[in-house]
């Protein structure tokens, strides 16, 4: 898969209205290095970099899908707002949901944000190391210290957010805040030279995966549960996940009538 990937980057009928990507920015290194014996990247290490960003993607996006769904089912009138922007701007006769109509739900982006805000799969940012004294907020750092950057307990930061344990995805409305680290008080994938490299496919990820179930299916809690039973205790330590696995009961919608195939 991934040199199918490295060939189509090479290949002269590549369309120029694409944008530069990681896969570029490598092939970029290896022909510069025919200048420069002191760079040694290959097509093997190339291979193993988009190993390393694919599977990150799908850890870190299957954590965020369960947190968006756990605080849905909390949430249940977002959970019909979003369901219900979904189906009226995708129609109801869909077979399949795909990339492109992510575009049309600004909603479940809003949603999506929120969730990031409250349960950032990695909340302690890559560790940095200092390389000479600085000085921040009146603390003094000397050179070669490790410092970690709190991004979770910066998203719930009472001087930065309304309400901050509340779930509200409205907050985000016409909110210039972004995910991709230029605010420094939402930074779900970090920021600068070792911000996640992975942005791109783990954010699409989980708007494809969400916006399919969401889409196909109603959501409902087992018998005898209520929204206030649901456990929103985390564990881990890179990653943090939740404690205790969500169980959710899917209905197939009886408001989306995709072809019988679908049903069978």
């Amino acid at each position: 898969m991934f040199q199918h990937m490295i060939d189509d980057h090479l290949s002269p009928e590549r369309s120029s209205k694409y944008h530069d990507d990681i896969i570029v920015s490598m092939l970029h290194v290896i022909h510069k290095q025919e200048k420069d014996d002191s760079l040694k990247l290959t097509i093997d290490h190339m291979k193993g970099v988009l190993t390393n960003i694919f599977l990150g993607g799908i850890d870190t996006g299957a954590v965020t899908m369960i947190w968006t769904m756990t605080e849905l089912a909390r949430n249940m009138e977002v959970m019909k707002k979003v369901q219900g922007e979904i189906r009226d701007r995708l129609g109801n006769s869909k077979e399949r949901v795909t990339e492109e109509d992510i575009g049309k739900v600004p909603y479940l982006y809003l949603v999506i944000m929120e969730t990031f805000r409250l349960h950032p799969a990695l909340p302690l940012l890559l560790p940095r190391e200092t390389m000479t004294h600085i000085k921040v907020q009146g603390y003094d750092i000397p050179p070669k210290r490790r410092i970690l950057v709190n991004a979770w307990a910066i998203a719930r930061d009472p001087k930065l957010w309304t309400n901050p344990e509340e779930f509200n995805p409205e907050r985000f409305i016409d909110n210039p805040v972004g995910y991709r680290g230029q605010s420094f008080e939402f930074l779900p994938f970090g920021s600068g030279r070792r911000m996640c490299p992975g942005i791109t496919m783990g954010m699409a990820t989980v708007e494809l995966g969400l916006l399919n179930l969401l889409y196909f299916f109603d959501w409902k809690l087992p018998d005898g549960m209520t929204e206030r039973d649901i456990d929103i205790e985390e564990a881990g330590t890179l990653t943090v996940v939740k404690k205790v696995p969500l169980k959710l009961v899917p209905v197939l919608s009886s408001l989306v009538t995709p072809n019988s195939s679908f049903r069978n």
